[in-house]
C-alpha cells in the first residue's frame, strides 16, 4: 500500500483522526466500519483516534485504534472547536476552526437540496439541513478538500457551495466470497431503513397493483419497527393477496450478505442517493437488479431493469416484466473501490509534511 510505503520511508507512525460524532446507523455508519476494519487490517503502522456517538457499543479499541464516545451536544461541539491534523471529517460537516491536512467525507444527499425542496419534504428536513447547509458554506474553508461518492454528487456540491477541490472517492465494504451457495427462497429483497427517499411506500403500492393482478411475490425488506404506518400496509397486503413481505427488521452487515445470497433480485427504489451502496452489494453478489431510472444508478451500476420512482405503476410493470423473463440479463458493475486513494491522501500528505 502507498501510505505503508510512506510511512516506512519516512521511519514515523502516521495518525489519522476520525471525526463522526453525528454519524448512528445506515450507510454512513456502515462506511465508517468499514473503513475502521480495513485500517486495521491492511494498514497497521497508522494510529487512528475515532470520535463517535456513546451509542455506538460496538465501536472498539484495538492495538492501533483509539475509540473516543461522545455523548452530550456540548462535546460534540467542543471537539469541532479542537485543532486537529490529519483528519477524515466523516459526517458531511466541517471543524469549526482551520483543520491541517483534512478531508470532509460528503454522503449526505438531503445537504445539497435546494431550500424549497426541503421545506417540501418537512419543516424538520427544513430547519435541520437547512442550517447544516448555511453551517457547511460558512465553514468550509476549514479543511483542505471534500471528498464524495461519485460525479454528480461532485458537480451538486461545487454549484452548491462554490468551492471546486471535490474529490470522487467512493468506497464500500464487499461481502465475503460464498463459500456454499444458499438455496434462494426471495424473489425480491431491498435493504435499506424506511427514511422518507428510499422510497418503501412506492415499492409496497407496486406490490398492491401487482397483488391485485393475482401474482404470488415473495420479498425481504429491512424496515424497523418505529415505522408503523410502512408496517401496517406490508400487513395489509400479506392479509389480502399472495404477496409475502417479510420484514427483517435492521440486520447486521453479516445477515445482509447472508440475505443476498437467498434472494433472486434486489430492488432499488431510492429517489436520492449520494452512491447506492446496496446496488454495488447486489451486483458483487451476483443478484439481479430492478432499479431507479436515476443518474446515481447509470453512475455505478448497469442494468436493464429500471422503472420511474415516481411512478408505482412503472414499477410494478417492470417487476412484473423481470419474473416474467426466463433469462435476465446480468446487471454490472462501473465503479471501483477507492479507500486506498483516500487513505494515502491523507497519510501521504502528513508524511510530506514533516
Amino acid at each position: 500500500m502507498l501510505s505503508n510505503i510512506w510511512c516506512a520511508v519516512m521511519s514515523k507512525i502516521c495518525q489519522i483522526n476520525i471525526i463522526a460524532p453525528n454519524i448512528k446507523n445506515g450507510g454512513g455508519r456502515e462506511l465508517l466500519e468499514y473503513l475502521l476494519i480495513y485500517l486495521e487490517e491492511m494498514y497497521k503502522n497508522i494510529d487512528v483516534v475515532v470520535y463517535v456517538d456513546s451509542s455506538l457499543s460496538n465501536m472498539k479499541p484495538t492495538n492501533n485504534r483509539v475509540i473516543v464516545k461522545l455523548s452530550s451536544t456540548i462535546d460534540k461541539i467542543k471537539l469541532f472547536c479542537k485543532k486537529m491534523e490529519n483528519g477524515i471529517y466523516f459526517g458531511n460537516l466541517p471543524p469549526l476552526v482551520k483543520s491541517f491536512n483534512s478531508i470532509v467525507y460528503f454522503h449526505n444527499p438531503y445537504l445539497i437540496m435546494d431550500i424549497k425542496s426541503l421545506y417540501r419534504q418537512s419543516i424538520y428536513f427544513f430547519l435541520k439541513y437547512g442550517l447544516q447547509q448555511i453551517y457547511i458554506n460558512f465553514f468550509l474553508k476549514n479543511v483542505n478538500s471534500v471528498a464524495c461518492q461519485n460525479m454528480r454528487i461532485k458537480k451538486a456540491f461545487i454549484k452548491k457551495y462554490n468551492y471546486t477541490n471535490v474529490d470522487i472517492l467512493p468506497f464500500y465494504r464487499s461481502c465475503p466470497q460464498v463459500k456454499k451457495p444458499l438455496k434462494k427462497i426471495y424473489d425480491l429483497c431491498y435493504v435499506s431503513l424506511a427514511h422518507p427517499h428510499k422510497n418503501h411506500k412506492l415499492l409496497f403500492d407496486s406490490l398492491e397493483i401487482l397483488g391485485r393482478k393475482g401474482l404470488s411475490i415473495s420479498i425481504a425488506v429491512t424496515i424497523e419497527d418505529s415505522k408503523k404506518d410502512l408496517i401496517s400496509q406490508l400487513n395489509y397486503i400479506n392479509d389480502l393477496y399472495e404477496i409475502r413481505i417479510i420484514n427483517l427488521g435492521v440486520v447486521p452487515k453479516k445477515d445482509v450478505c447472508k440475505l443476498y445470497q437467498k434472494t433472486k433480485c434486489l430492488v432499488f427504489p431510492s429517489t436520492r442517493e449520494t452512491f447506492g451502496l446496496g446496488l454495488v452489494e447486489a451486483v458483487e453478489m451476483g443478484l439481479d437488479v430492478i432499479a431507479a431510472d436515476l443518474s446515481y444508478t447509470h453512475e455505478i451500476i448497469s442494468t436493464p431493469f429500471l422503472f420511474n420512482p415516481k411512478s408505482s405503476l412503472s414499477c410494478a410493470i417492470v417487476i412484473e416484466r423481470y419474473l416474467n423473463t426466463t433469462s435476465p440479463p446480468k446487471s454490472t458493475k462501473l465503479i471501483e473501490n477507492k479507500i486506498d486513494v483516500l487513505i494515502n491522501k491523507i497519510t501521504r500528505s502528513a508524511n510530506v509534511s514533516r
